[in-house]
């Protein structure tokens, strides 16, 4: 197993916009988890069309991160250490869901953004969750407008 110093770790990065030929893989700073933040070691990252669109400057008009930036959302990993302020997860616990920087050996994320990793799924599993299931969650209740003890039947889902 590879040893990392305390300040830097393996990361995927992008230098600029553009194809996958802007990602590298190199080492990066490590980020201490500030205030409600928890610091992950990620297991595994979620890869969704929206990163890919992100490293292809096709949000740059909304969304323009610092240069080199990690990409990745979706994670599912331990933690690592917690911020001041976090109460719902201590080290050494299996947690998924949405982080900055997830295509890297940590991501940092809020710790209204994760939840506890159910035992009987997989890191693997666990990491193609948060973006598809937020986005479930959107459509029926923000979009949708659906209440408590209503139903809703779906066909087809997709």
């Amino acid at each position: 197993m590879e040893t990392i110093s305390v300040d830097t770790m393996k990361a995927v990065r992008a230098h600029g916009y553009g194809g996958a030929d802007v990602l590298s893989f190199e080492d990066a700073p490590l980020t201490n988890p500030g205030e409600g933040e928890v610091l992950i070691r990620v297991r595994a990252a979620g890869v969704n069309p929206v990163d890919w669109k992100l490293r292809a400057g096709y949000f740059s008009d909304y969304i323009s991160p610092t240069m080199p930036f990690v990409p990745g959302r979706d994670v599912s990993g331990v933690v690592e250490a917690v911020g001041s302020g976090v109460t719902r997860f201590v080290q050494g616990e299996h947690v998924f869901g949405n982080a900055l920087g997830a295509y890297a050996q940590y991501a940092v994320a809020k710790e209204g953004d994760l939840a506890h990793k159910p035992l009987t799924v997989d890191h693997v599993h666990a990491a193609a969750v948060p973006l598809a299931a937020l986005t479930a969650w959107q459509a029926l209740f923000e979009v949708a407008g659906l209440q408590e003890h209503e139903r809703i039947l779906i066909h087809g889902a997709a």
